[in-house]
């Protein structure tokens, strides 16, 4: 099921970004969002370019012409904090694979919803509470500014936070989203519209956000099951959930719920309006965000809604289990979370036809051991390894235990030849664990062919962003600008969005037989009748040539 709109915004190549409000400021490598992006309308001369002496004579040489000028640019600026800030910000990006919504907007927008709905804030927890408590003790209105505003600020993010003694990253990272969930439990629709215009001014395409889904079905499966689940119970709670007369009507209250949220951020932002706002030309899709630290009925519950919505809603792409790996609950019941997914996909992927087209995204190997409670010894082990061979997992987020799990190199040679994205998330690996620098397995992961992309995790919390992340990427992991532009491409490669690739060979970046460059045209450029067609066909590849268009935008200014 394609999406038409986007489709056709994709293949017009016409937008012209503009500035969209900052990011606000960053102690975790924000980029400043507030430059200005020219992300189309740009006229690139497709013949005898000369260019400080380097000559080209087609629009492919002059590609590599310009991509040249913009890795020495990139690497004129490393130690020039202004000027690359600047250039991430600017820099094309595809998708942030990873991001959670609750956790994706600044401290600073939530406390202005919080004024405008009311909510007061406890001066000792500083958490947000509704508005009639304002008048109780220990209870002020929300500020404007000042001392208190910016105490509360850093209680809902890790701005300016320095572990101690008393509270880890870990316990602070965690903390915040209790302190402002009364707020941003309401502010769904703006929340999306939020993320989708820091988006548009980082020059991003496309976003897969997760939020609680499912619930419906789960509350339904909770209630039917009772006692202690096991996965030899499985196919029993199946049947019984599938037979049970509400099951039809819980699911359709859980496709509504995707379906609102789906067109709720875009009525937020007035894009069916006369002058639509940049944000309207992001793409965004669903993950069913499931709390692993859940009853395990209700979990098995939203995993089954999970794979049904996504054959009723092309706005649902793919499942995750979230909340912390090192909590106990999740660590108790892994296991039998990965045996619910090797059971649904049995039951969905193997067995149904048409199958579902759900795809799945975990977290797993978010884990270090510091951090993993007594008791579990084994944790770090094998969580990546069970992610990917018993759950089918297609991405994984985080994966910093991959080096720590048996036989490592197996396990890498096993996610390159499956082609399993790691979803890199540097500020809250760093923030949340204490894992950077030579600590991290982004190298490991590269060295080893498998594919990577950078994402933001909870970009609010971590005062971050894709720019933000590609900032720590250059900095803290030493990584080239044609080493991010592979990344931002294989956002789009490894994206839950319907249609074949762009690309016949991914590693060479040669396009399809259809699209292949011609005398006068470049990849990224007005495409051929052939092209045209084949793009209409496929929203990945419309969108990943729309990403090329933008590279070569960009790169020709350089």
């Amino acid at each position: 099921m394609t999406h038409k709109p986007v489709l056709a915004w994709l293949l017009s190549l016409t937008f012209l970004f503009g500035a969209v409000a900052g990011c606000g400021d960053d102690d975790a490598g924000t980029v400043d969002s507030g430059t200005e992006i020219d992300g189309g309308n740009t006229d690139i001369d497709a013949g005898n370019t000369s260019i400080d002496g380097g000559a080209c004579s087609t629009p492919t040489e002059c590609g590599l012409v310009w991509e040249q000028k913009a890795n020495d640019r990139f690497v004129s600026i490393l130690n020039q904090p202004t000027e690359l800030a600047a250039f991430l910000t600017a820099v094309p990006k595809g998708g942030d694979l990873h991001n959670h919504l609750s956790g994706a907007v600044y401290a600073e927008t939530y406390l202005g919803w919080g004024m405008m709905s009311g909510y007061c804030i406890n001066n000792t927890s500083f958490a947000a509470v509704a508005s009639s408590q304002c008048a109780n003790a220990g209870i002020s209105p929300i500020p404007t500014s000042g001392t208190f505003f910016d105490q509360i600020v850093r209680a809902w993010s890790m701005k300016d936070f320095v572990a101690s003694a008393a509270e880890s990253g870990h316990d602070h990272f965690f903390a915040t989203f209790g302190k402002y969930g009364l707020i941003a439990g309401n502010r769904r629709n703006d929340s999306i519209a939020d993320i989708a215009a820091r988006a548009a001014s980082e020059n991003q395409l496309y976003i897969e956000t997760m939020f609680n889904l499912g619930t419906n079905v789960g509350g339904l499966s909770a209630s039917i099951w009772s006692g202690t689940l096991t996965a030899a119970d499985l196919p029993t709670l199946y049947s019984q959930l599938m037979a049970n007369a509400a099951f039809t009507t819980e699911l359709g209250q859980d496709v509504t719920a995707v379906t609102n949220a789906a067109t709720g951020w875009r009525n937020a932002l007035n894009c069916a309006g006369a002058t639509p706002p940049p944000a309207c030309g992001v793409t965004v899709r669903f993950v069913a965000q499931i709390s692993r630290t859940g009853g395990n009925d209700q979990i098995f519950g939203q995993l089954v809604s999970a794979f049904e919505m996504a054959s009723r809603t092309n706005f649902l792409v793919g499942a995750n289990l979230s909340s912390p790996e090192d909590d106990t609950a999740s660590l108790r019941n892994y296991d039998l979370h990965m045996a619910m997914l090797d059971f649904l996909h049995q039951r969905y992927k193997v067995m149904a036809t048409p199958p579902s087209p759900l795809h799945i995204t975990l977290h797993a190997g978010e884990l270090t051991p510091a951090y993993v409670p007594a008791g579990f010894p084994n944790a770090t082990t094998y969580h990546v390894r069970a992610a990917v061979e018993i759950a089918h997992a297609e991405r994984i987020g985080h994966g910093l235990d991959v080096l720590m799990e048996t036989d490592s190199t197996g396990l890498l040679t096993t996610m390159k030849d499956r082609n399993v994205l790691v979803e890199i998330c540097l500020s809250s690996n760093d923030q949340i664990l204490e894992v950077r620098g030579n600590a991290h397995p982004l190298a490991a992961y590269m060295a080893a062919g498998v594919p990577v992309a950078l994402a933001t995790d909870d970009q609010g919390v971590s005062r971050s962003s894709i720019a933000g992340e590609m900032l720590r990427a250059a900095k803290d992991q030493g990584l080239s600008y044609r080493q991010l532009k592979t990344m931002a491409r294989n956002s789009l490669e490894h994206a839950f969005l319907p249609g074949p690739s762009l690309w016949s060979s991914f590693a060479n970046v040669t396009p399809v037989t259809d699209c292949v460059p011609t005398a006068t045209s470049a990849v990224g450029e007005t495409p051929t009748a052939a092209c045209q067609s084949f793009l209409a066909a496929s929203e990945r590849a419309a969108m990943q040539w729309e990403l090329e268009r933008r590279f070569r935008a960009f790169e020709m200014m350089q």
